[in-house]
């Protein structure tokens, strides 16, 4: 009995050792070492959940940090730093083990102790201050991103065509790209023979702070070879400094000077036009005018560099009567807006009859930037000689057509360009027909279809087609209403003809043919 009793007690006291055992094995997975470095991490997760932590690590948990799944989260941000770390907790996963891992990072050696033990997972952080940390935690693919982006940015600095510097509150050149380097070695002025800070080439201007609008300023620059560059230098507020660029806008000065020489040769060759000249912008505002539009409007020089609209303009001119008269007013108003489309299509052609008795001839022209361009020219006596060419042609027609001889006139070309009231009833026509359309060839094809045959229609097609020398001749042929008439072919000066025919009775002398004619019909 009393071995029984040995015995028993021997196997409670080995139960109560071996339990101690496990909870001091329990209580020390619980809690942090005290052999830990001061330096290091400590975070205990079961069932990957956060139970336990040191105190340094408790100090780099944030508030949001802990709203989040601090364990995936973790795991990911050491992930970057010790990319082997994913692969190795899975190996680990179903079995008890521990393992280090070491990387080199920006800030210097990273260590990470894991321990796991089932669903407990202890980890042991060195070298990384906070590894939750999104501003701390930087690793060397970041750096690496990071250093290269600012190999970009002082290569495009450097590679940049135009000048690029930064200033200090003071006014000194704290940072330059190679452009403004080369220029400040090739500028004409005072070297210190320091070769920092660079030496600063423009003054002055305005900074536009964040926001503004960029004010350039353009500042000429002497070189040491003589020449002068001219600069467009802008200014931005940085900091407590400034970012400054000057970009070369010689070619633009250039191109101004030239513009502006132009420009003035095209105003004085208008100032000695007799031709008025009116140029109106996209915008239909008056931009241009010769002297010539103000003697032919009767305008105010200085209302018309106040630059009026087209609309302005036509009114004015319309109270000062250089305008046609319209008693529609409306009429009037669709007047300006056809003249303003016709001259943009560049279809724009009248011819105003002033009040005054003056008529001017007005064209408008489209123009580049959808601007138009309007001439105002003086026909008044270009259209009284007209008026009076047109009474002398109207007089001359009157006088052939009381003449009781059939006349038609041919051009040198053999087109007709006269005939008279004789003519047209001899022969049939039509005095409303374009005689601009009938030659010769119809005439003498006209002739011979109303008389009998006779050799003398293909001598008159000879006699008004030939050149150089000629001679009066004349004929008879007899017309198929049984009347005889006398053919008489007279060259006229400029190398023109003039045929006329009258009727003869039947017993008239016989015909009288030229000798050249008769050479030719020979």
């Amino acid at each position: 009995m009393a071995e029984l009793l040995f015995e028993y007690a021997a196997i409670m006291a080995l139960g109560i050792l071996l339990g101690a055992m496990i909870a001091y094995s329990w209580a020390k997975l619980r809690a942090p070492t005290g052999r830990m470095s001061k330096t290091q991490l400590e975070f205990r997760f079961e069932n990957r959940e956060l139970v336990g932590a040191c105190t340094r690590a408790r100090r780099s948990l944030s508030l949001e940090d802990l709203d989040e799944d601090i364990y995936h989260q973790l795991i990911d941000r050491l992930s970057r730093v010790f990319p082997d770390l994913p692969r190795r907790l899975n190996d680990a996963a179903n079995h008890n083990a521990r393992f280090r891992l070491c990387e080199a990072t920006q800030a210097g050696p990273a260590e990470l102790d894991v321990e796991a033990h089932g669903s407990i997972v202890r980890l042991r952080i060195s070298g990384i201050a906070a590894p939750l940390s999104r501003k701390v935690l930087v690793d060397s693919d970041q750096a690496t991103a990071a250093a290269s982006e600012l190999a970009v940015l002082r290569a495009t600095a450097d590679a940049a065509p135009y000048l690029s510097w930064r200033e200090t509150a003071e006014g000194t050149v704290d940072w330059v790209n190679k452009a403004y380097a080369a220029t400040a070695e090739q500028a004409n002025i005072p070297q210190t023979g320091e070769t920092w800070p660079p030496a600063r080439l423009f003054h002055g201007g305005q900074v536009a702070q964040t926001g503004d609008e960029p004010q350039p300023k353009r500042s000429t620059l002497e070189m040491a070879s003589g020449i002068h560059k001219t600069y467009e230098v802008l200014r931005f507020g940085s900091g407590n400094g400034t970012l400054n660029f000057a970009i070369d806008v010689g070619a633009t000065v250039k191109a101004e000077e030239t513009l502006r020489s132009f420009f003035q040769t095209l105003t004085q060759t208008f100032a000695v036009l007799p031709i008025g000249l009116a140029i109106f912008d996209r915008s239909r505002s008056l931009v241009m005018f010769n002297p010539a539009l103000i003697d032919l409007t009767n305008l105010e020089p200085e209302w018309l560099s106040a630059r009026p609209t087209l609309y302005d303009f036509v009114n004015q001119l319309r109270e000062k009567r250089m305008l046609p008269e319209r008693r529609d007013f409306a009429d009037w108003r669709k007047k300006i807006t056809e003249l303003d489309k016709s001259a943009a299509d560049g279809t724009y052609c009248e011819t105003w009859t002033l009040p005054t008795g003056q008529t001017y001839r007005v064209t408008g022209r489209p123009h580049p930037e959808g601007a138009v361009a309007f001439l105002l020219e003086d026909i008044t006596a270009e259209m009284s000689l007209t008026r009076k060419f047109r009474r002398e042609l109207s007089m001359n027609q009157a006088l052939l057509d009381h003449l009781p001889e059939a006349l038609v006139v041919f051009a040198d070309d053999g087109v007709i360009t006269m005939t008279n009231a004789a003519y047209d009833a001899m022969w049939g026509t039509d005095p409303e027909d374009p005689l601009s359309q009938i030659t010769i060839t119809d005439a003498a094809r006209l002739w011979q279809a109303n008389s009998a045959p006779n050799p003398v229609w293909g001598d008159a097609r000879d006699f008004v087609s030939q050149r150089g020398d000629r001679s009066e001749w004349t004929d008879t042929a007899t017309l198929t209403n049984g009347l005889f008439v006398t053919c008489r072919f007279q060259p006229l000066t400029g190398g023109a003809t003039l045929v006329g025919f009258t009727t003869t009775h039947q017993n008239a002398l016989p015909p009288q043919r030229s000798t050249h004619l008769a050479a030719i019909s020979s």
